[in-house]
């Protein structure tokens, strides 16, 4: 997917709140701040939005010597999500579609994001998980489980940490020997790691590895290529998260992407308004 002029405001917002978030340095900010206009200025626009976002990241790191600024957010995130993980698991069980409910869940979960919203606290996502999960669904559910149920190798692209705390109920019902979970190889706003999916209890219950390379999405010539080898074998991917739609959407793969529409540009992209729950299969060219 490539990055619209409606993206520039945005990058230039991320920049600031990844700055404040990093450091209280004010001169600090300003300069992040600056240099983040100067490369908005210049930004490549057929290039995907994620893109852009990992070199703030990595700005951001450069001149706050900040490796992870969303570390106490990803703990806590975790934290919460565990301390909500037994009352979601009942209720799905008791569902009228359980299978359904995961799915919904596992979607709704997507607004623990501190990236697009990041003026969000932890303390705000048993709220934005309710809210978030009485939305609009669009998607054939019925089809992802067969697809995944006759696959020899699944690749599940988690996103946020916390959120995959809730993938797991999803991941329950999927035949979850033939999957491997991947997290970043490196900090990304506060996309999950491996710390992260040892905290979901992930870890010594399905395979667990990583990009090979931090940034949001995933933009696979920067990935390992441990990686783009399991990337291109599997035969159902599975992707968490408006980044990697944005970054995977058109890659030629058969994907079927879970995410809930964050904003107008991804909204007009895939036909469905901000809000929606939308599991969308790309199927392969």
């Amino acid at each position: 997917m490539k990055s619209t002029l409606d993206c520039i405001p945005c990058f230039v917002s991320q920049a600031l709140k990844i700055a404040r978030l990093a450091t209280p340095d004010e001169r600090a900010h300003e300069r992040i701040l600056r240099e983040a206009l100067w490369r908005a200025s210049k930004a490549d626009l057929t290039q995907t939005p994620t893109r852009f976002g990992k070199g703030i990241l990595r700005l951001v790191r450069d001149l706050t010597g900040q490796a992870d600024p969303y570390l106490v957010i990803k703990e806590e995130s975790n934290r919460l999500a565990l301390a909500l993980l037994p009352a979601w698991r009942e209720r799905l069980r008791t569902a009228t579609n359980p299978r359904l409910a995961a799915v919904r869940l596992a979607i709704a979960a997507n607004v623990i994001d501190f990236g697009i919203k990041g003026d969000m606290t932890a303390e705000q996502i048993p709220e934005a998980l309710e809210s978030s999960f009485a939305g609009p669904f669009r998607g054939d559910a019925d089809g992802f489980f067969a697809a995944a149920e006759g696959a020899n190798d699944i690749l599940f692209l988690a996103d946020n940490a916390g959120e995959l705390v809730f993938d797991r109920l999803l991941l329950e019902l999927l035949p979850h020997e033939k999957v491997t979970v991947i997290v970043k190889g490196g900090p990304a706003i506060n996309d999950a790691l491996k710390a992260d999916a040892a905290a979901a209890g992930l870890e010594n219950w399905v395979k667990v590895m990583d990009t090979g390379c931090d940034g949001a999405g995933i933009t696979l010539e920067d990935c390992s290529p441990e990686f783009q080898r399991r990337f291109s074998r599997a035969d159902v991917i599975i992707a968490k998260g408006q980044a990697n739609f944005e970054s995977l959407d058109g890659c030629g793969r058969d994907i079927f992407f879970l995410l809930k529409v964050k904003c107008p540009v991804v909204a007009r992209h895939i036909g469905r308004p901000v809000g929606s729950l939308v599991l969308h299969r790309e199927w392969k060219k």
